[in-house]
């Protein structure tokens, strides 16, 4: 939402999300919604700025998840809730979760699967200045096959000229990106995590048709035959991945596909009996091999982006945070985690020029915090200010 007060964040110190230095007694102008300076020492003249006082607090730029579903609710089945609801009650229900959202700090996130256009509207009214959020880059409606993972949410598609037809179909509807669902999964019934449920010559019909609107084609894909096939067809990003092997895992390195984990969720899978019974023993089965494969990502160097699943069975928004730990203690250094959590995410959504870092030109997306997160990322989960396109968010 536009804003007519210009800020100036002063006595700081900066982790700008690109590089490993902290910058300490810095300031950053925001003017118009954009940084426009960012320097070590005092501001100069101060006229026509509100001054906030940093002294003895952590800038950085404002959090991003790579992978969300904001028509789910978090709670232990929120498919349930929303299957005979209306597409204008979803879409508002969406929005309240996006506030949720951003109100933690998460300022960005990418919302890869929601029934029909919901959250493409959502997305809409955000972008458009009549409501305040977080910046939304939408998938629109997955394709998936006839019956296959999470087909509720999505175009289902069967052959390579179905496929064509429905991504080009949810592109023209607005998508940013397209889904496309590779594998089998957790959360829907009677499917295998491991099992393939898109051919190669589905998987090149998407990702042809995405390249004709110079857009990303991210890929469930949980199972290692799924895997590779996307990667032979170049797929941009890979969600969670658990049983990508070293081969896999070194092709992502080669080819700079992105690794989204969204471990969290599998944690909160496996921590309650009320999810759906089905989901749970597959949850048990997978939650060992996702935390191995992440550990061997890390050692390998593959990108790897921050993604939570959130909304999915017991995993509301405030879980981005377990997300942050998880990633730390699979390898991570913290400021590694921050970097995947702000400029490696944007890089991965495509939005680098725009967000993800503590630079000139770039939208105010800021977080001010009281201590050290690369002393502690569990810090992240406390009180702290979030400036949204440089407005404060209450």
């Amino acid at each position: 939402m536009p804003t007519d007060t210009n800020w100036i964040l002063k006595g700081g110190s900066i982790i700008d999300g690109l590089n490993d230095e902290v910058v300490e007694n810095s300031y950053i102008k925001v003017e118009n919604g954009r940084i426009t300076e960012v320097k070590e020492g005092e501001p100069g003249d101060t006229e026509g700025f509100e001054v906030i006082n940093c002294t003895g607090k952590y800038i950085l730029p404002g959090l991003i998840d790579c992978h969300v579903h904001l028509v789910w609710n978090g709670s232990a089945d929120p498919q349930s809730l929303i299957k005979n609801e209306e597409n204008d009650r979803i879409a508002l229900e969406a929005y309240k979760h996006a506030l949720d959202t951003l109100k933690l700090g998460v300022t960005t996130v990418r919302d890869l699967g929601s029934p029909d256009r919901t959250v493409l509207h959502v997305r809409n009214v955000i972008d458009s200045g009549l409501l305040s959020g977080p910046t939304i880059i939408a998938a629109g409606a997955p394709i998936c096959m006839t019956g296959g993972h999470v087909y509720y949410l999505g175009y289902e598609s069967d052959g390579p000229d179905e496929v064509r037809k429905n991504t080009r179909r949810v592109l023209k509807e607005g998508a940013d990106l397209v889904k496309v669902m590779a594998t089998g999964g957790i959360y829907t019934k009677g499917e295998e995590p491991g099992s393939v449920q898109f051919t190669i010559e589905e998987l090149s019909a998407a990702k042809e048709e995405a390249l004709k609107k110079n857009k990303k084609v991210s890929a469930h894909a949980d199972g290692i035959e799924g895997i590779m096939n996307c990667l032979e067809v170049g797929i941009d990003t890979i969600e969670h991945g658990i049983y990508a092997d070293c081969q896999a895992l070194e092709i992502m390195k080669n080819q700079g596909t992105f690794l989204v984990p969204t471990m969290a969720v599998m944690r909160q899978l496996i921590s309650s009996p009320d999810i759906p019974a089905y989901a749970l023993e597959k949850a048990k089965q997978v939650v060992g091999p996702h935390f191995s494969m992440l550990q061997e990502a890390v050692q390998i160097g593959v990108k790897i982006a921050t993604g939570t699943d959130c909304g999915s069975p017991l995993t509301p928004p405030r879980y981005y945070y377990d997300e942050l730990a998880i990633m730390h203690e699979a390898g991570m250094s913290e400021m590694e985690v921050i970097k995947a959590s702000t400029s490696v995410a944007a890089e991965c959504l495509g939005i680098e020029d725009q967000r993800g870092s503590i630079s000139p030109g770039k939208f105010a997306d800021l977080l001010i915090a009281d201590s050290n997160p690369l002393n502690d990322l569990n810090s992240l989960r406390g009180d702290k200010l979030v400036m949204k396109n440089g407005v404060l968010v209450s």
